[in-house]
């Protein structure tokens, strides 16, 4: 999948202003799925508590009192009315699901105050910052996770009150017959180990049990695919939670760790060796991005190549591509969710708004989007090198990491994946037999002419090198 992620508010349209003509260039650039991200209706207290941060805050979007549209932006007949003509064009829409959390004064706190976290110090230690005096007299947490103070405009959910995990699946189930998917925020803080470790640690095991027997994630997301089958789960998690949070039901998580190996000393090296031993399973259900609203620019940390190849390499992985609205005409400013409008200048990237428009006019070739995927080792130097195939059909491609110039060995050598046969030009069959390559016994070893390599490259500055391919 492709996703485009549009931060709704400071998009300046609302819902009914989106044109089909806007959509199908969407389309056209190869996107199949736009996140409409911060959609909701704000609470007047976080509204008015943004302002205290800064006079242009308007309030942040995941500190919401219930899932009511925001309408700023539309009611829900708009948004379904949107649904339709982007449905027209190919496209899928997903909105925000917000789990741990609502907004501090939400009206459900009078009518439920059992579905919030409440000061209980035989439960846990407290800390006066991560709790609030809330006008019915009760102390509440803050939603938080644990290990930053807890978010001031938002109250904490208790997962282990029933009534709250049924509130909450029926949110779900609602949404599944609105929209085609959910991104939900912080998806790990809701397993059942995590809500005993940071909110329960002095209750016995078998008492918490009893109260949450099982994981919300898996009850919630059989609901809401029995509503919609096709409806898409991606989780914002870390922690190495996303193994766990895929068994639950998740469609794909967020792929963190690549994004971080981006921005370390020595990125070509990490990147290179995080992917050997990343499996070809956990990437089809990954979202790779080397940006989103929660991070810093990929144009401000990262130079021009480095930026560039990074974005080569996130498209063309297997699983899901997520590019966040700025990121192809190179937009530098990290715009916090609680702002509507940017603070600098802006002029577009337009070169690199071309290399993206060519890049995707490959990245969404069934062989990038559906087909296999399989690492390769080589012998080039600061780079990444993969196969992709599609029945009889496959690619060697090869992208560089960082900034540095790409140097190609005198004999360029990939791995090929055990069982395969490579077709090559002269119609020799490569890979059933030959030297094996010593980093990988299990692979055999192809060489390529130095100069196919240099020329193949491109003005993408991506190898692929096309073959048919026989076996497995």
């Amino acid at each position: 999948m492709l996703l485009y992620e549009i931060n709704a508010r400071l998009n300046g349209q609302r819902f009914d202003e989106i044109s089909a003509r806007q959509l199908s260039d969407y389309a056209e650039l190869g996107f199949d799925t736009i996140w409409f991200m911060g959609v909701w209706a704000l609470s007047p207290e976080g509204t008015r508590m943004s302002k205290t941060y800064a006079p242009d805050f308007q309030g942040s979007p995941y500190a919401i009192p219930d899932y009511i549209f925001n309408p700023d932006l539309g009611d829900e007949a708009a948004f379904r009315s949107l649904r339709k003509r982007a449905e027209a064009q190919g496209l899928r829409l997903i909105l925000d699901f917000i789990p741990n959390h609502l907004a501090r004064d939400t009206p459900l706190i009078d009518r439920h105050p059992e579905f919030f976290i409440n000061s209980n110090h035989a439960m846990r230690e407290e800390f006066d910052l991560d709790y609030y005096e809330h006008p019915s007299g009760r102390r509440l947490a803050h939603g938080k996770d644990p290990f930053f103070a807890g978010w001031n405009d938002t109250v904490q959910l208790d997962y282990t009150v029933k009534g709250l995990r049924d509130f909450m699946k029926a949110a779900l189930v609602r949404l599944a017959g609105m929209c085609d998917g959910v991104r939900c925020d912080m998806a790990m803080l809701v397993l059942r180990d995590q809500i005993r470790r940071q909110w329960y640690p002095r209750v016995r095991r078998e008492a918490f049990d009893l109260a949450m027997p099982d994981e919300f994630w898996d009850d919630a997301i059989t609901a809401a695919k029995r509503v919609n089958p096709d409806f898409q789960f991606i989780a914002e998690a870390y922690w190495d939670t996303e193994p766990k949070l895929i068994g639950l039901g998740f469609d794909f998580t967020y792929h963190k760790r690549l994004l971080d190996a981006f921005h370390k000393v020595n990125s070509p090296n990490l990147v290179v060796e995080h992917l050997r031993h990343t499996s070809e399973h956990f990437l089809k259900q990954s979202v790779n991005f080397i940006e989103n609203h929660d991070e810093d620019r990929a144009a401000a940390r990262l130079p021009g190549t480095a930026n560039r190849r990074a974005a080569a390499l996130v498209c063309l992985l297997p699983g899901m591509t997520l590019i966040h609205q700025g990121q192809m005409e190179g937009m530098t400013e990290k715009i916090p969710v609680q702002r509507i409008k940017p603070l600098e200048p802006f002029e577009p990237d337009e070169s690199l708004r071309e290399y993206y428009r060519e890049l995707l006019a490959f990245a969404r070739h069934p062989m990038f989007r559906k087909g296999d995927y399989v690492f390769a080792e080589s012998n080039l130097p600061n780079a990444v090198s993969f196969w992709r195939r599609i029945g009889d059909s496959a690619e060697l491609v090869t992208i560089p990491i960082g900034e540095a110039p790409l140097h190609v060995p005198e004999y360029p050598l990939f791995s090929i994946p055990q069982g395969w046969g490579i077709v090559t030009d002269s119609g020799r069959i490569a890979g059933y037999g030959g030297d094996r390559i010593a980093s990988d016994p299990d692979e055999l070893a192809l060489k390529l002419e130095h100069a196919d390599v240099i020329k193949s490259f491109g003005p993408l500055e991506i190898m692929r090198v096309r073959f048919d391919v026989t076996g497995e």
